[in-house]
């Protein structure tokens, strides 16, 4: 299938890759609640809809799952649909019109297909490279195995041996050499930072944190946030800051 583009802002964005759409789901869900895509590589789903659930992470790792709907691969919340288990919910069913009996027996076979499709190898649902920036914090750590990305861990530490320059997060360093290390980063190769360019490693910390697609510090909690860093005393700003911070998901 040939990748098709939409009008993102006067952008043309392209689906990801093909072979996103031939990944074997492991589960068939219905929408129980509506949800609206907030960033790029979410869903935009309706009451009812069906989807093909690639991904459902612990609620602990991540509360986002992914999965395809129709000819869209993303991500939305696990608590927005309800899985499917060998058969149609009656709800579904009462909702849409009833199809001839021929219709009607392809469209429960396809169902059943899907929810009993089970990948055969892991390694086959790892053939399509997991991305580093602009994946969700949960799912990338999940994937790769570590409590901090690579990519940070890398950055910071470099920064904090050979940073402490004015201005560190405020220059910016060569546009080509951090698209380079990003690459490298991409391919999970741990590039060499030299000294002459440490304001690279920091715009690309800067980079990572731009393109989450959910903030670090997360929408729901901003409010939170704001209030803890307007309190009046020192005092009762680190505490208020402590306790939000509490409330955040682990991986972040």
């Amino acid at each position: 299938m040939t990748r098709m583009e939409a009008e993102n802002n006067g952008k043309p964005l392209l689906i990801r890759e093909e072979s996103s759409l031939n990944i074997p789901a492991i589960a068939a869900a219905h929408v129980i609640k509506r949800y609206v895509a907030q960033a790029p590589g979410e869903l935009s789903l309706e009451v009812g809809d069906l989807v093909c659930v690639i991904e459902m992470p612990p609620q602990e790792l991540s509360p986002r799952w992914r999965g395809k709907h129709g000819f869209q691969v993303g991500f939305f919340p696990g608590e927005c649909v309800e899985l499917i288990n060998n058969k149609v919910p009656e709800a579904l069913i009462n909702s849409v019109p009833k199809p001839v009996p021929k219709k009607r027996g392809k469209l429960l076979t396809f169902l059943r297909s899907v929810v009993k499709a089970r990948p055969k190898q892991r390694k086959e649902q790892e053939v399509e490279k997991e991305r580093v920036f602009g994946c969700d914090l949960g799912e990338h750590l999940l994937h790769s195995g570590r409590d901090v990305p690579q990519v940070l861990q890398s950055c910071a530490e470099f920064i904090e041996q050979h940073g402490v320059v004015q201005g560190i997060y405020r220059l910016s360093g060569v546009a080509s050499n951090v698209q380079r290390l990003r690459q490298e980063f991409e391919c999970e190769q741990v590039p060499e930072l030299t000294v002459r360019d440490v304001h690279s490693a920091s715009s690309l910390c800067k980079m990572y944190f731009r393109e989450l697609p959910t903030p670090l510090l997360t929408d729901q909690l901003y409010d939170k946030f704001s209030d803890a860093v307007g309190a009046t005393t020192e005092e009762e700003r680190l505490v208020r800051m402590r306790d939000t911070i509490q409330q955040l998901p682990a991986p972040h």
